[in-house]
């Protein structure tokens, strides 16, 4: 689920997606993030490095993440 708020796709186990029905956008990651829901019309964002390892995935390197297309069309704005 990509997080409005910190842009990064967070892992959220079904449980979590479950008890969260309802509610106000809000949901726990693996990684302990609290999620706030982004439109289902957001591009995939970069994983979060922490669900990713929560979940058994590689982990990858800290090269070039520049993202796809979109990103680099319509860049996000600096806080």
């Amino acid at each position: 689920m990509t997080c409005a708020v910190d842009g990064a796709d967070h892992a959220v186990s079904d449980a979590a997606f479950l008890a969260a029905q309802g509610g106000d956008g809000r949901f726990e990651a693996l990684c302990e993030a609290t999620v706030w829901a982004s439109s289902l019309s957001s591009p995939p964002a970069s994983r979060c490095p922490s669900c990713a390892s929560a979940t058994g995935e590689a982990v990858a390197g800290t090269g070039d993440r520049r993202g796809g297309l979109w990103s680099r069309l319509v860049p996000r704005a600096s806080a």
